[in-house]
């Protein structure tokens, strides 16, 4: 995924070989904005662990 604005921002996708997981916390609290690169790097992520959930 493309850096953060801010460090403090969270935001993951993974699978953990029993549910796909995902993070999206702001730093202060509020909701993340998104860019549209941002979002399909977040859509390629969640394609990405939904094969692998798949392919278990």
């Amino acid at each position: 995924m493309p850096p953060q604005l801010f460090s403090e921002d969270r935001l993951d996708v993974w699978y953990d070989g029993s549910a796909i997981c995902l993070i999206a916390v702001g730093s202060h609290g509020d909701p993340l904005d998104l860019g549209e690169e941002e979002v399909h790097a977040l859509i390629k992520k969640l394609q990405q662990c939904l094969v692998e959930a798949e392919n278990k």
